[in-house]
């Protein structure tokens, strides 16, 4: 491939059809979702196999990303690491429309994912609210909950019982680790940011059929192995009420796979660091310029910006709001 690499890459997202999945997305964001189809998750910066994003503008229009990274690797990618898998690709990001629950799930982290041979890395993630009408989530247990009582309560149907859930509106932040139990309810549309990988244990799914029509398969057996009983989570905050937070935005997550920050309004210069950012406009439309070129995004698209290069972002209409993301060095 002859073409220079451009230093903004407008992305279009791979659509997932899920059980619990629906039609918001169009409606929200004005998505050119499948006809007829119950859209779950938008795969908007994603280099997982058969579910890969690719370029939507310009001279690399219509490539996948994983066939970008083959062809400029470090140049692309910067300072953090890419391995030929599934999963090799550090970061996925994606919107989610929930018109039903979601299971009751909990994911492994990459030790365990490892130690086990499950062919992915292990999975954090952390939530940002985009629209929710009366909706809440699942997050955690309750106090006093250990394997024991855990297993029982799944055991009588009854572990919603034993499971911390919260109300949600538009702004809170959720974060993730491995071995949080927890789901994402009816009524609620999120960014998510997670490490590039599908491995979900799923411990209660209402007992409905999957796609397929039959029912879904639970892993109750490998959930019990990695759910932290002694972890202590705070309850979902507003991005208002975070440390740094001003009227122009704040940091949302910085753990040590990725480093998510939240912009209102903001018109600036940005300087992309030695690794891959991902901006997604999540209010209004945005005009990025760089030397190279510029792109109009409007809510619920998101953009690809080369390391080290100086993106200009302007409003172009309504209130601007918008998420930039970046996977940390070393992963």
């Amino acid at each position: 491939m002859s073409v220079r690499l451009p230093h903004i890459l407008p992305l279009a997202p791979y659509y997932r059809e899920m059980v619990w999945g629906g039609r918001r997305l169009e409606t929200l964001f004005e998505k050119n979702l499948p006809p007829k189809l119950f859209i779950g998750e938008s795969f908007e910066l994603s280099g997982y196999a058969k579910r890969e994003s690719t370029v939507a503008e310009g001279p690399l229009a219509g490539i996948k990303l994983t066939h970008l990274i083959t062809e400029y690797g470090s140049e692309l990618l910067g300072d953090v690491s890419y391995s030929e898998n599934k999963s090799g690709f550090p970061l996925l990001i994606k919107l989610l429309d929930a018109c039903q629950d979601l299971s009751i799930q909990v994911h492994p982290d990459d030790l365990y994912a490892k130690k086990n041979k499950l062919n992915d890395r292990g999975k954090m993630e952390a939530w940002f609210v985009l629209y929710s009408t009366g909706g809440r989530v699942a997050y955690g247990l309750k106090n006093g909950v250990g394997p024991k009582e855990f297993e029982s309560a799944v055991s009588a149907g009854s572990v919603e019982e034993v499971i911390r859930f919260f109300p949600v509106e538009r702004g809170d932040l959720i974060f993730s680790p491995p071995g949080t139990v927890h789901a994402l309810c009816e009524g609620v549309v999120i960014y998510e940011i997670q490490q590039s990988s599908d491995l979900t244990f799923r411990i209660y799914d209402y007992d409905r059929p999957g796609l397929d029509g039959k029912p879904r398969e639970l892993h109750l057996d490998r959930a019990l192995d990695v759910i932290d009983f002694n972890a202590e989570l705070p309850s979902p905050q507003h991005w208002s009420t975070l440390p740094d937070a001003t009227n122009k935005g704040c940091t949302l997550v910085e753990c040590e796979h990725f480093r998510t920050n939240y912009f209102i309004d903001s018109n600036r210069r940005h300087e992309v660091g030695n690794s891959f950012e991902a901006l997604t406009v999540v209010n209004g439309s945005a005009r990025l310029s760089s030397l190279d070129g510029e792109y109009v995004l409007s809510a619920g698209n998101t953009a690809f910006m080369k390391p080290g290069v100086q993106v200009s972002i302007e409003t172009v209409e309504g209130e601007l709001e918008y998420i930039i993301s970046a996977a940390l060095a070393g992963n």
